[in-house]
């Protein structure tokens, strides 16, 4: 259950411009994104699709449009068969009891496409050999953790055709850098720039998947 620092948090979440882009590279003309939070994709993209959002909870920024979105359970989504061309989830199978279930309606729901994003919760070999995590497995909201292997079984389990896997978001290591080594003054940005240059491996937090019905 989100508390009031959680939902503090998600009614201040902005447009992601990796997330945006996929959209508007692969959305049909019609829209429904589940778990829309404060709505900022529904509000953003309403001059140029026709798209609602639903969440589980009322935010105050619907205000501005309201009727383009309702609550509602994203397992047990109250539109009828191929009601949108395209279902966007961001951040959402993550928080949810049963995201099988939830896959299954955003097929049914769907005409065209999915376009989602989950927290990308690979670990890699240096991560664990230096005891250190992404933030999201530690947010207590969250009660599934998938990688790109994972999210991408359970969206073709469900029905539904991989078309593109990616990921986006990547981190930036300079703040710990800069912490570990107490990077400052003007040889330490000199010393910034050459370690990031010479950076082999990126690491990013996000796993996207388009797929088609």
């Amino acid at each position: 259950m989100l508390t009031l620092n959680d939902t503090i948090s998600y009614a201040a979440r902005g447009i992601n411009v990796e997330r945006l882009n996929a959209v508007l590279e692969n959305a049909g003309q019609s829209v429904m994104d589940v778990g829309c939070g404060n709505g900022a994709y529904v509000l953003k993209l309403a001059d140029q699709y026709k798209i609602f959002g639903v969440d589980m909870q009322r935010f105050e920024s619907w205000n501005v449009m309201p009727d383009l979105f309702s609550i509602s359970d994203a397992s047990e989504l109250q539109f009828k068969d191929n009601s949108f061309d395209t279902v966007l989830s961001f951040e959402t199978l993550e928080h949810l009891p049963e995201p099988k279930k939830a896959l299954k309606e955003y097929y049914r729901i769907c005409r065209k496409n999915l376009i989602l994003t989950v927290p990308n919760c690979d670990i890699t070999s240096g991560m664990r050999q230096s005891l250190m995590t992404y933030y999201h497995w530690i947010d207590r909201t969250h009660i599934n953790f998938f990688d790109m292997s994972s999210i991408t079984e359970v969206v073709k389990e469900a029905g539904f055709k991989i078309t593109k896997s990616y990921y986006i978001n990547q981190i930036s290591l300079l703040p710990l850098v800069t912490e570990a080594f107490n990077l400052s003054g003007l040889i330490g940005k000199s010393l910034q720039k050459i370690l990031l240059k010479r950076q082999r491996h990126k690491y990013y937090i996000t796993c996207l998947v388009i797929a088609e019905k």
